[in-house]
């Protein structure tokens, strides 16, 4: 029960959260002032495209599941279990949905279409709300480190949630200096990860896997 509670209260807040920024980029509301400054402000960084491209690749979907789904198959074969497997291919599903179809219903512009970003544009037909990016790292590299890390020591949990949250750092801070998207789309992105993560990691705890049972063996926990 307490597990339930805890998995539908955070599913709440983040789904408020979102709730929020989702009419602030449709309302033109503070946020999106908030983003025209950030944008303003990285166009006068003039950092290196060459460079924010190439740190941004934590975040594509392709890089992603290129590397995971055969680590996750792997792991799926070892332990005669789908678990491994389909909770990545489902959290990649949630969140590629979800952003998917936001991207589509609210149709907004990319900061790289404008100069002086007096207006932020909406239900134009572009797909920079939510950010793809975010998303992915959050869900899909959260969703590796959550299935992984239950069965290591205290202080490779901690290691292994850095470094998630290190890459999502670098995606969304890669993405604005580039101009890829506003910050509301990036912070749009997360919460749809984690959204998706806190989905599938409760419909685990509901169906009584144990990921500590299965993971504690596979190549990728072994010290």
């Amino acid at each position: 029960m307490l597990e339930r509670r805890r998995f539908v209260t955070w599913n709440v807040i983040l789904l408020v959260l979102l709730a929020f920024i989702i009419q602030q980029v449709v309302m033109k509301g503070w946020l999106s002032s908030f983003d025209q400054a950030a944008a303003r402000r990285s166009r006068d960084l003039h950092a290196s495209r060459e460079i924010f491209t190439k740190t941004v690749i934590f975040g594509l979907r392709g890089t992603i599941i290129s590397i995971f789904i055969p680590v996750m198959a792997l792991v799926s074969w070892r332990k005669k279990s789908w678990a491994p497997l389909g909770g990545f291919l489902l959290v990649l599903l949630f969140e590629t949905g979800m952003a998917g179809s936001l991207k589509v219903a609210i149709g907004r512009t990319f900061p790289y279409d404008h100069y002086y970003y007096e207006n932020v544009d909406v239900n134009v037909g572009e797909m920079a709300f939510p950010s793809g990016h975010a998303a992915n790292v959050v869900a899909l590299l959260g969703y590796i480190a959550w299935y992984f890390s239950r069965a290591w020591r205290p202080w490779r949990r901690i290691a292994a949630w850095t470094a998630v949250a290190l890459a999502a750092i670098d995606v969304g801070v890669s993405s604005w200096l580039i101009q890829t998207h506003w910050p509301t789309d990036l912070f749009a992105g997360y919460l749809i990860g984690a959204i998706a993560l806190l989905a599938v990691v409760a419909l685990f705890h509901a169906c009584g896997f144990n990921p500590s049972a299965t993971a504690q063996h596979s190549p990728a926990a072994r010290p």
